[in-house]
Formats: C-alpha cells, structure tokens, sequence
C-alpha cells in the first residue's frame, strides 16, 4: 500500500476535523471597555479622538479611528459649586439614543456668512467634571481573538489620544496636544485586566485632569500562550 500523500501546506490540526483556518492553540476572545474622565473649564468645544486595534475576520489588522464627541454631551459628573450628580441619574451618553445620534447631526447654531454653520455659543464656563464610556461589545464590535500574531502585534500598541478642540464660528477642527499611551501592558495580567493612567499637567490648559482607563473582560493570553509568550 502506497505511503500517504501529505499536504505541505496543510496546517498542523487540519487533519483532526479542524479546518485549515482554525488555530489547534487554545485563543482568548477579549471584549474591551474604554473611559475616560475630565476636568475642564466650560465654554469650549473640545473632544477626544483616539485609535484602537481592528483585527478583521481574516486576520487583517488595521486602526479604527474613534470619536468621543464634545465634552458637553459626555456624562456630567460635577459642575464646580454644585453637588455632585447621583450616580443614578447619571445617563452614559452610549445609552442615550439622542446623544449617540449626536456627533451625526450638524453642529447646532444659525448659517453664517458664506454657508457656514455658527455652533451655540456655551455661556456657563464654571469648571466641570464629566465621564466618557466606550463598551465595546455594546457598540456592535465583536470581540478580539488573541492569537500569538496579534499578542506580537501588542507588544508595540501605542494607544494615541488627541485633544481637539473646534472654533464655534468657523467649525475648524484642529488637535491641541497629543498623549501617547503604551499599552503592551495589557499583555501580562492573568487576571483582571484594568490599566489607568492619569495626566493633570497637560499643554491644553483648559483642562485640568484627564483619566484614562482600558478593561478587558478577560485576560488578552490564554494559559497556553501566556506560558509560551510570557512564561515568567
């Protein structure tokens, strides 16, 4: 009887009933929440863009670019001279119909000259804190596989927030400062995973704290690649 024929390209598995594409190494699905809280001084359009790993169905990795929305239609936290708003009646703006379908509808405000849109002017400058919260899963964005290509990939993951801010009368948008967050660190808990960092000597003097929070609902590498990748 002949020796079997073997496929060279097959992958290792392919011939237990997996299919080619299926990885034999047991693989972490992690769904990720990001918020973020601020300080700031009122009367100012100002927002947080920020970019996040895009793993596709393929394997393709690419940056999805995301938009918080303007500080104003974040989740009020506390206004400087007032009492603190009750946790129960705070609204996430992600579970507000009206505010998610905000940063899609044109800046409020009269036409100016020249066809251009004048946004509301913001006459109450007392200083505030609101809250910001990105879940992930709730969003529609399935959740990350983790495979030894993309824990590779997290090692060099720089997580980019810019501070913008946008002029009422013109609508010009434009970034007042850049933070650069390495997140690699999300690699090596095996537990919980909830990393913070906090900034209040920021350029943008409006400001005067920003918070910065990633979860992930588990840990990024299972135990097998945790022992292989990161055995210490």
């Amino acid at each position: 009887m002949p020796p079997k024929k073997v496929d060279p390209k097959a992958k290792p598995g392919a011939d237990k009933g997996k299919g080619p594409s299926e990885s034999v190494v047991p693989e972490n699905e992690c769904n990720y929440k990001v918020s973020m809280e601020v300080m700031h001084e009122g009367g100012h359009y100002m927002k947080i863009k920020y970019n996040w790993m895009d793993v596709k169905p393929d394997g393709t990795v690419t940056e999805m670019d995301l938009d918080t929305g303007f500080f104003k239609d974040w989740t009020l936290i506390q206004i400087e001279g007032e009492e603190a708003v009750p946790v129960e009646a705070e609204v996430p703006v992600a579970a507000d119909p009206k505010a998610k379908a905000a940063p899609a509808k044109k800046p409020a405000g009269k036409p100016a000259p020249g066809g251009k849109v004048t946004m509301e002017e913001i006459t109450d400058n007392r200083p505030r804190t609101v809250s910001y919260l990105h879940d992930f899963a709730e969003n529609g964005i399935s959740a990350m596989k983790i495979t030894e290509a993309i824990a590779e990939k997290f090692t060099k993951q720089i997580l980019r927030i810019q501070i913008c801010s946008v002029n009422r009368e013109t609508s010009e948008e434009g970034v007042d400062e850049t933070i650069d967050i390495d997140i690699s660190c999300l690699l090596f808990p095996r537990k919980t995973v909830e990393f913070e960092w906090k900034f209040d000597k920021l350029q943008t003097m409006a400001i005067h704290y920003l918070n910065v929070k990633v979860e992930s609902d588990q840990p990024l590498l299972s135990d097998f690649l945790g022992k292989k990748l990161n055995p210490l």
